[in-house]
């Protein structure tokens, strides 16, 4: 087997900072690009979370109805669900 490095052409200190600096180049196009999803991504979950407190307030808002039992009620629940305490009701 050949060795690659070997036999291969190797780069002058130019070449070699040349090609440096198009991968350079190329990774901050490549950060700009990924930076810009980030704050994109960022915009929709703050949406989304506002979105959520809105609905959650909202929900808060409605009229919860309390039901009234009447002495029997509570006894035949009492006896159907014996863990439940009496004293809250």
């Amino acid at each position: 087997m050949k060795k690659s490095e070997s036999t291969s052409r190797k780069e002058t200190p130019e070449e070699e900072l040349k090609r440096l600096r198009e991968e350079i180049k190329s990774l901050k196009s490549e950060l700009k690009k990924s930076g810009k999803q980030h704050e994109q991504t960022k915009g929709k979950l703050k949406k989304a979370k506002d979105d959520l407190k809105q609905t959650k307030a909202e929900l808060k808002k409605k009229d919860v109805t309390t039901a009234t039992l009447s002495k029997e009620q509570k006894k035949l629940l009492s006896t159907l669900f014996p863990d439940i305490d009496i004293r809250f009701w």
